[in-house]
């Protein structure tokens, strides 16, 4: 079996679904964390992904156009990787502590959240994180 990366196969879905590196993908090019590529899709858009690789649950569409590049490749950005993370098993969650969340944009989050459908656990996610999210307008929380 060919082991595809995230480069493989961005070039190969881009022109299908919406598509962008995963967060393993992302760690393991700027920390070098890891030896595994992921690939970031809409939940709904999960079956055109090759089984071979690993994939990131995105829960708002748009998520390519927010898309941070590392090395010429979009990769999920921070909003909405921590937006989705209630979509995705708990082996993305111990990803949280890699990234500095002090520099991200949590009206943005709370935002992707809502639309996910993920919104209470992000909010908890946040707040378990040392995160003051008190100084946003409330949400509709469900």
């Amino acid at each position: 079996m060919i082991k595809l990366n995230c480069e493989d196969a961005y070039w190969e879905l881009r022109n299908r679904i919406e598509v962008a590196c995963g967060p393993l993908s992302m760690l393991r090019r700027i920390v070098g964390i890891g030896n595994i590529d992921d690939i970031a899709v809409h939940f709904r858009d999960i079956d055109a992904v090759p089984k071979e690789l690993m994939v990131f649950k995105v829960g708002a569409v748009g998520f390519s156009h927010r898309a941070i590049y590392v090395g010429g490749l979009p990769h999920i950005s921070l909003e909405d990787f921590i937006a989705s993370l209630p979509l995705n098993n708990r082996e993305y969650w111990g990803l949280v502590n890699r990234f500095n969340l002090n520099q991200v944009n949590i009206p943005l989050i709370l935002r992707l959240a809502e639309e996910a459908g993920t919104i209470k656990d992000v909010i908890k996610l946040l707040e378990n994180s040392g995160l003051n999210i008190n100084q946003y307008p409330p949400l509709r929380v469900n």
